[in-house]
């Protein structure tokens, strides 16, 4: 009983090392700032102002990112862009 409660327990702090590790990141490549709205997967809905040349670390782990006319759907290590208005995702960190 003891032994299945200890791998239990390696498994869940496995899962949640490996939930927080997976973090979408954004950073704003324009000279201007942008108004940017983030779609969780859970529902809920915010919107950010991103400075001209701010990064903003973990918005997301799982998530839509909307500009005025672009969106992208996110998740794990991806970086978000913001070039000329719009959104694009840049790749893995």
């Amino acid at each position: 009983m003891r032994r299945a409660q200890l791998v239990w327990g390696v498994i869940s702090v496995t899962l949640m090392a490996t939930t927080t590790a997976n973090a979408v990141d954004l950073i704003n490549r324009d000279r201007t700032a942008r108004e940017i709205t983030i779609n969780h997967s859970d529902g809920r809905s915010e919107t950010k102002k991103v400075g001209a040349g701010q990064r903003i670390a973990d918005v997301c782990g799982d998530c839509v990112v909307l500009a005025a006319t672009t969106s992208v759907e996110v998740k794990g290590n991806a970086t978000v862009k913001i070039e000329r208005g719009e959104v694009s995702i840049d790749g893995k960190r």
